[in-house]
Parts: structure tokens; C-alpha cells; sequence
């Protein structure tokens, strides 16, 4: 044990009300400690001048008073044993090493906590049933910069049009199994043929064809592929963690590779 988790032991040490394991543990770090010894013996000499006081009279009021104390603690002296059991425990458990360490990993915790809510806050998480386009992201000093800003903008320490200024922005996104099972509806036979389209994606996740910047020769290519994107769902663009409309240029070739 440590000299400052002995000196608060001291006086039941020497009215002999502690525990045995908790005696053997002070006794052992007496015989070792210089210090701890002197205080014993001080608090020896106190004891030992205060039972050389001379005796006092005690007034009469203060027997009554007494008696009727002794009354109440027998009623309640199973409430008084736990209190005091219990604030035996936590003074032990106070002065302890380890109660300073886990207040420590408490705080570490609780501070990591935080920190977590507020990057979910920022960037919520999104679970998606269909795997969708991988997309990297550099993390160059301008993105960890906007990140800086994103959690300013959010705690509202940033005024609006600064806000506006710092904007992240990202792309739309449709599963490539769509077009995999376009393709594979598409007829070998025929030529070779080409097209290529806008669509516009709605923050709903809708799209749809705004423009044909390539027709193909095969009209119905082009009604098919319509039909498809019409039936999709996409992932819409996000812009500040909020979904926007966007535009994606689609470009379809139809190769014949013959054997």
C-alpha cells in the first residue's frame, strides 16, 4: 500500500476496527515506512494525553439526550451499520489508485463519444441494398479543411454566407446491374450501333433522358434504354450531406465480336 492510502487507516488501525486483510496490509507498510510510523506514535501520544484529561461533569440534560439517541440508533442500527459500511467502502475505494484511472478512461470515453456524434452528424451513415459505384476521395488539405468548416457550419458558428462559400458536393451514382442486364437484353444480331444521352437525376433518386446528344441507327436501342432509366433508382448527389438533382451523361456502345 501506498503511504497516502495508509494515513487515512491510521486511527482504525490503532482502535483495532479494521478489517484483517486490511491490518496485515497496513502493518506490513509500517514496518518499511518511516513516516507512516511517526504518525501512528503521534496519534499514540494524542490518544494517550487525552485519557489524562481530567474527568468533566457531565450535565444532567446530556443523559437524557443520550438515552434517547441510544433509543434511536437501536431502531435503526441496520440503517446505520449499511451508511456506514457503505462510506467505509468508498473512502477505500477513493483514495485508491485505481478509481484515478478509471475516472481517466471515463473521460477518454465519453470524449470519444462526442467526437463520434459529431462526424455522424456531419456525415450520417447510409446503408444501401445495392453495392454502389466505389468512389475515393483524396483527402487533400482543402478537403480536411472543408471538413473543419462542415462541423463550424453545423454548431451554427459560421454565418450563412459563409456557409455557402464551403460546399461538398458529390456525384450521382446508378448500380451497374442495370446496365448489365440492359446489355445482355440487347439482340446479337444487327450492327454495330452507338448512342449517348443526359439524364437528369432527381433528388428523389428518379432519372429520366432530358437530352439525346447521339441517336442510334436501331430506334428501339434508344426506346429500350429509356424505358430502363425511367425504371431505375439512383443514388442522387449530395451536396453539404442533402440531396440535390444532377445531370450524368451516359454514353452505350454496341460492339458485334464475332469468333
Amino acid at each position: 500500500m501506498l503511504c497516502k492510502n495508509v494515513l487515512p487507516l491510521l486511527s482504525e488501525y490503532f482502535d483495532e476496527v479494521l478489517d484483517a486483510d486490511t491490518a496485515v496490509e497496513v502493518s506490513q507498510h509500517l514496518d518499511g515506512c518511516v513516516r507512516c510510523r511517526k504518525e501512528l506514535k503521534d496519534l499514540s501520544t494524542l490518544h494517550g494525553r487525552l485519557r489524562s484529561l481530567s474527568r468533566v461533569e457531565v450535565p444532567e440534560y446530556l443523559g437524557r439526550l443520550l438515552q434517547h439517541r441510544l433509543v434511536h440508533m437501536h431502531q435503526d442500527s441496520w440503517r446505520m451499520r449499511l451508511r456506514n459500511e457503505v462510506a467505509r467502502r468508498w473512502s477505500r475505494i477513493r483514495t485508491t489508485e485505481g478509481m484515478w484511472y478509471a475516472t481517466r478512461a471515463m473521460g477518454t470515453v465519453l470524449a470519444s463519444a462526442f467526437f463520434f456524434l459529431i462526424s455522424s452528424a456531419i456525415s450520417p451513415l447510409v446503408l444501401e441494398v445495392n453495392p454502389p459505384v466505389t468512389e475515393h476521395v483524396a483527402l487533400t488539405p482543402a478537403y480536411t479543411q472543408q471538413v473543419g468548416q462542415n462541423v463550424l457550419i453545423k454548431l451554427g458558428m459560421l454565418p450563412a454566407e459563409a456557409a455557402k462559400q464551403y460546399t461538398v458536393r458529390s456525384k450521382p451514382a446508378i448500380n451497374d446491374l442495370y446496365f448489365l442486364n440492359f446489355g445482355q437484353s440487347i439482340p446479337q444480331a444487327g450492327k454495330d450501333d452507338a448512342f449517348s444521352v443526359v439524364t437528369v437525376v432527381e433528388s428523389s433518386g428518379a432519372a429520366k433522358i432530358q437530352h439525346v446528344l447521339e441517336y442510334p441507327d436501331d430506334q428501339n436501342l434508344l426506346s429500350d434504354f429509356n424505358e430502363m432509366i425511367s425504371s431505375v433508382r439512383c443514388r442522387p448527389a449530395s451536396e453539404n450531406g442533402r440531396a440535390v438533382p444532377s445531370h450524368l451523361v451516359l454514353m452505350f456502345s454496341k460492339i458485334s465480336v464475332y469468333d
